[in-house]
């Protein structure tokens, strides 16, 4: 244990503590319920203005392919800040719902969730906005044939089969950064429109339209941009009231309760501020888990003098040799599953061939080098049994503190059994990876070694691009979820490559780093 290490757990819990408060401080009136119609079984989150503020309408939100309500959460807590009941739900196979996901089967859960809404009257259809992104964003647009509304929002929507009609008072928002064929999307509903129409009396005829591509935007990062929330909200006020002038619709939104009494955007803030503060406390908590690991008492005190003697004497390929060796075993892996998903009886949608992939590299890696595995084919028992402990604290902890906030991280039953599934897989891919990257050293060495893994993962982000867009594997999420892939794997490794050069163990670190992935693939992506 460090100096440096107690500084930065004690200030992790202050900004956990933080975090907490100015979470706590911006709530809202909230219900968590279960929604049953047309035979889904939905998950539901019902957002209330102030206690002391009447709705001026409604919002349902639909997210989309890989997410969940939780993901929603900012838009919704926004809407409803500044006077909109929000209704958020979980489509088939995301979040917490337990149904079997298809896009049939999504679009069927939504149209019929909106439905019984409306039947029970919790929903005017005169004054409900329907807000979708991606996927939902499709359903959103196709839903108009049936259930017309007041308004509908779409950011960046998915490709679909054009409705009959337009969606009334359609506005829709496309990313700078986002993929080719989404930005088609948005210009083809433009050309659908027929261009913009946005003045008052479009509203009141209901066939108001506009297009905003959003600079310095991703496509997920719509769900968090303050100028999507503002720019949504005075849409569906505009669509509401179409006789106030845009104006002063523009300065009640900005002078709204939610942020002059609730202060409603500390709550994101504090979201995030907590999270940092558990990654802050991961250094102290590693160091302390690996004094029960120590390999002998004489060297339980020096981790590096502990990895000079198991590790020793550290051999693993060169770069150029492993670089191109993952390179020939990533694209050897797409191109064996063209014939099929070894991992397809995991019901998991993109996260089955994500594993099968990482399986397939996992195994050809530890045949190409399999001198080098051998050396570090150690299995202590108290080094694994602390990985293993780590592991699921680790993600336990997080899991929690992002289910809480910011997006569905806690495992229900039907993603536990995923997790045991991908867990070996897992192992067996982050096994290899330790092997070949070899020990961890100090100062630009380690360096060096964290800039290599960093290239191995972009060759398997690449193979996988690549299968996407040259043999149709229809893995679409893989480049959609960059982002989030990205931030995953560097976090996984700092905290992998912590734990190992405490423990001097590869195979406990490649035990702790399968645990972090394989719980990352079981809750990200939808189950079938």
């Amino acid at each position: 244990m460090k100096l440096w290490q107690v500084i930065l757990a004690v200030v992790g819990v202050i900004f956990l503590a933080l975090g907490s408060r100015w979470i706590r401080v911006a709530e809202l009136p909230k219900q968590e319920l279960w929604l049953d119609a047309g035979g889904c079984h939905s998950p539901m989150t019902v957002l209330d203005p102030p206690a002391d503020v009447k709705p001026a309408g409604s919002i349902v939100l639909l997210h989309g392919l890989s997410a969940n309500r939780r993901l929603m959460m900012y838009l919704a807590e926004d809407f409803a800040g500044h006077g909109f009941r929000a209704y958020a739900i979980d489509l088939p196979g995301h979040g917490d719902s337990r149904d079997a996901f298809s896009f049939a089967h999504a679009e069927e859960c939504a149209t019929a969730a909106v439905e019984s809404l409306l039947q029970s009257r919790q929903l005017d259809p005169k004054r409900t906005i329907l807000l979708g992104h991606s996927m939902g964003a499709a359903i959103a647009i196709r839903m108009t044939d049936r259930d017309p509304l007041a308004a509908t929002i779409a950011l960046s929507p998915a490709p679909m089969n054009a409705p009959q009609r337009m969606p009334a008072n359609l506005l829709v928002f496309s990313a700078s950064a986002d993929l080719g064929i989404l930005k088609r999307v948005a210009q083809g509903l433009a050309e659908a429109a027929g261009g913009e129409r946005t003045a008052p009396e479009d509203f009141v005829q209901q066939r108001a339209f506009e297009l905003r591509r959003l600079a310095r935007s991703t496509h997920t990062s719509l769900l968090s941009d303050r100028r999507v929330a503002h720019d949504s909200e005075k849409w569906a006020m505009q669509a509401l009231f179409p006789d106030i002038a845009a104006d002063t619709l523009t300065l009640n939104l900005d002078l709204a309760t939610y942020e002059t009494f609730g202060q409603g955007r500390r709550r994101l803030a504090g979201a995030v501020l907590g999270f940092l503060g558990i990654l802050l406390m991961f250094p102290l908590v590693v160091s302390l888990a690996a004094g029960f690991a120590a390999p002998t008492p004489a060297v339980a005190g020096d981790a590096s003098r502990a990895a000079s003697q198991i590790e020793s004497p550290g051999n693993h390929p060169s770069t150029r040799l492993l670089l191109g060796e993952t390179a020939l075993c990533a694209m050897i892996g797409v191109l064996l599953l063209v014939l099929g998903v070894p991992l397809k009886f995991l019901h998991l949608y993109t996260g089955a061939y994500l594993a099968s992939l990482l399986l397939i590299v996992g195994v050809l890696l530890l045949v190409f080098n399999f001198g080098f595995a051998m050396e570090y084919a150690s299995l202590h028992f108290r080094p694994l049994a602390v990985a293993a402990a780590l592991g699921f604290a680790t993600f336990l902890a997080i899991g929690a503190w992002l289910n809480w906030q910011l997006d569905d991280a806690w495992l229900n039953g039907p993603r536990w059994l995923r997790f045991a599934g991908v867990l070996p897989a897992a192992w067996i891919y982050c096994f290899a990876e330790e092997v070949v990257l070899g020990p961890v050293h100090r100062g630009l060495e380690r360096a060096v070694r964290f800039a290599i893994f960093l290239l191995l993962r972009a060759e398997l982000f690449l193979a996988c691009t690549l299968a996407w867009y040259f043999f149709a594997s229809g893995q679409v999420l893989i480049p959609l979820l960059f982002v989030f892939l990205a931030a995953f794997s560097i976090l996984q490794r700092l905290a992998t490559d912590a734990l190992r050069s405490r423990t001097a163990s590869a195979a406990a670190a490649a035990l702790f780093g399968a645990i972090l992935a394989s719980w990352f693939i079981a809750c990200v992506f939808p189950l079938t």
